[in-house]
C-alpha cells in the first residue's frame, strides 16, 4: 500500500507531458508559481506547498522541518502521483530543497533548476552562527505574527510586485504560524547548504540569477568558477526573479529543460 505524501499540491491532469515540481520558498505556497502558469503549454506542472504554508500542515516534530524530512515528502509525492522522473525547480529556500533532492534522488529527478538561494551555497556553520540562529528562532516564537511579519522576506514587503499579487502572497505568508517559521530559522536554514556536494550531481542544473540582488552574487560567482559545468541565466530582476521576470524566467526554464533532451 502506498503511503501519501503529507503535503498538499496542485498537480496539472496527466496529459503525456514532461513533469516539472515548482517548490517554492518560505513565508509562500504554491501561489508563487502563479506568474509561471504558461509553463503549463509545454510541461505538467505540480505545484507543492511545503509543511506549513499553504493547505499543507504544519511540522510535528522538529526533524519534519529538516531538509531531508522535506526531500522524502516530494519523493512521496512523485510516487503518489505516479511519475516516473520529473525535472525539478526550486525558488529561495527550495533552491536548497531541490538541489538535494537531485542529489538524493538522482534516478528520478531528470533536471534540478533554482532561483537566488544563498542558504543552499553557504560555507559550514560556526557555533556562534548556529547560536545566532537559534536566537533567531526564540525571538520568533516570542514575537508571535507580529514578528513573522516583519521578516524581511516577509511578501508583504516585496517591492517590485505587483500590489494585487503581493497582497495575496502576505494572506499565504501570514498563514504560517511563528512556530512553523522559528522551526524552519532552527532546524531546515543551518542544514539546508549543498555547497560541498555540487559535484555529485548527476542531471544538468542551472541556476537563473536575479542579477539585481547584491548579496547573492558572491555566490553566483562562485558557483561560476567552482562549478562551470552548472549552467547560469542572469536575468535584470531581484530575489523572487520567477515573480519579477516572469517572462523571461519561463523562457529560460523551458528552454534549459527541452534542450537538455532528458
Amino acid at each position: 500500500m502506498k503511503t501519501p505524501s503529507p503535503l498538499a499540491f496542485e498537480a496539472d491532469p496527466e496529459d503525456k507531458k514532461l513533469a516539472l515540481l515548482l517548490v517554492h520558498g518560505l513565508l509562500s505556497s504554491s501561489l508563487q508559481w502563479l506568474p509561471n502558469a504558461a509553463l503549463s503549454q509545454q510541461f505538467r506542472l505540480i505545484r507543492v506547498d511545503l509543511p506549513g504554508h499553504g493547505a499543507s500542515v504544519p511540522p510535528a516534530r522538529p526533524e519534519d522541518a529538516r531538509p531531508e524530512a522535506l526531500v522524502a515528502g516530494l519523493d512521496l509525492l512523485r510516487r503518489e502521483l505516479a511519475i516516473a522522473r520529473w525535472h525539478v525547480c526550486g525558488a529561495s529556500f527550495g533552491a536548497g530543497i531541490a538541489l538535494r533532492y537531485a542529489l538524493d534522488h538522482p534516478d528520478t529527478c531528470l533536471t534540478v533548476s533554482f532561483t537566488n538561494g544563498n542558504a543552499a551555497l553557504r560555507e559550514v556553520w560556526s557555533d556562534e552562527d548556529l547560536r545566532a540562529q537559534a536566537a533567531l528562532a526564540a525571538r520568533i516564537r516570542a514575537g508571535g505574527a507580529e514578528a513573522v511579519r516583519a521578516m524581511p522576506y516577509h511578501p508583504a514587503h516585496a517591492r517590485r510586485f505587483a500590489p494585487e499579487f503581493r497582497v495575496a502572497l502576505a494572506e499565504e505568508a501570514d498563514r504560517a504560524t511563528a512556530e512553523t517559521v522559528a522551526l524552519y530559522q532552527q532546524e531546515a536554514i543551518p542544514r539546508l547548504s549543498v555547497r560541498h556536494r555540487l559535484g555529485q550531481l548527476q542531471c544538468p542544473c542551472l541556476l537563473i540569477n536575479g542579477a539585481m540582488e547584491r548579496r547573492f552574487q558572491p555566490s553566483r560567482n562562485w558557483l561560476a568558477l567552482a562549478h562551470p559545468q552548472i549552467t547560469i541565466a542572469d536575468l535584470l530582476g531581484g530575489h523572487s526573479i520567477n515573480v519579477e521576470c516572469s517572462q523571461a524566467f519561463n523562457a529560460v526554464l523551458a528552454g534549459f529543460i527541452l534542450e537538455s533532451g532528458i
